[in-house]
């Protein structure tokens, strides 16, 4: 199920923006949870954010692009270090647009547990 959460990692608070399987049709659900996330990184300090988005069979269109793209340009302040699960076809050219648009890298990983080894270590 789509969620916003925190998570303990090995003393790391790690957030989690997991989106994976929505789909175009749900981009009310989108637009609160991109919401929700915003707001809770925003309680943070500058750079001290670790990241992971779960993109996992998540369906991508124009709108939701726009939306991935303008959450991840308004964090840029707060982000340490971001990592995005479940990358994979045009999903890796919209992640490339992304990247170019605010000048941030994202680890890619597989799964989640490699997603929180690689933020852990930054």
């Amino acid at each position: 199920m789509a969620s916003v959460y925190e998570l303990d990692h090995k003393g790391k608070t790690i957030l989690c923006l997991d989106i994976a399987g929505l789909q175009s049709r749900d981009k009310p659900e989108f637009h609160r949870l991109v919401a929700q996330a915003e707001q809770n990184i925003r309680q943070y300090p500058p750079k001290s954010v670790l990241i992971i988005t779960n993109v996992t069979n998540t369906g991508f269109d124009t709108e939701i692009s726009g939306i991935i793209k303008e959450y991840a340009q308004h964090n840029t302040p707060y982000v340490k270090a971001s990592s995005v699960v479940g990358i994979s076809g045009w999903s890796k050219i919209i992640l490339m647009a992304i990247k170019t648009v605010t000048g941030r890298d994202f680890y890619l990983a597989n799964t989640m547990e490699e997603a929180k080894e690689w933020l852990v270590k930054q």
